[in-house]
């Protein structure tokens, strides 16, 4: 039996359990022997059906694959952090053929927890706001972008450059442009240039 044919068997299952968790599951189906990905189910990390699998984030060779690999996290390519985990399929000799993944965005989730830590710390004396981010700065930056956008339904990479303007005004009086190289971090998040980042604080 090919790979493509044991693996559409269990497609329905994995489009249901992705529209279940709709919007923040993604899951992409590799086939093993070609090494490169068969299927999507609704698409947040910007791949194509045919890309090549990223077996290496895998750490192991394939004949050693876990039925079910433990849970790890990745970074998206627009800063989020996806939950992961991965299946695998065998055939009936029990040879690895394929693996199910399945990529779960955290994000609005980890706004929940840092809105609640928000809510129980104690209120800090210090008059300088850039005294309210711990040493991890970006950090703690890309928690109050999250944040922001969560709270406007926004997505980064479709943000209007008026939007992006109200972004980076909210970030100056939250002291973040207090660190050195603040500038260039901050367009990096926002996918501009340094000189637009200044021009949307004039």
């Amino acid at each position: 039996m090919s790979t493509q044919t044991e693996v559409k068997k269990y497609l329905p299952v994995i489009e249901g359990i992705v529209s279940l968790f709709n919007p923040f599951v993604e899951a992409a189906v590799h086939d093993l022997s070609t090494g490169k990905i068969a299927a999507l189910f609704n698409n947040i990390s910007r791949r194509k059906v045919g890309d090549p699998s990223p077996l290496h984030e895998l750490k192991m060779p394939v004949e050693k694959f876990p039925d079910v690999f433990d849970p790890y996290y990745k970074t998206n390519w627009d800063g989020r952090k996806l939950k992961c985990t991965s299946i695998t399929i065998r055939d009936e000799q029990g040879t690895p053929i394929a693996l199910i993944c399945f990529n779960f965005d955290t994000t609005v989730f980890r706004d929940i927890d840092l809105n609640i830590q928000t809510l129980l710390e104690v209120k800090t004396t210090a008059e300088n706001p850039i005294e309210l981010f711990n040493e991890n700065w970006q950090e703690k930056t890309d928690s109050f972008i999250t944040s922001y956008l969560s709270r406007k339904k926004l997505l980064i990479n479709t943000l209007s450059r008026k939007q992006k303007q109200e972004l980076v005004q909210e970030l100056v009086k939250h002291g973040v442009f207090n660190y050195k190289n603040a500038a260039g971090y901050i367009a990096g998040q926002l996918h501009v240039s340094r000189a637009s980042v200044y021009n949307y604080l004039k």
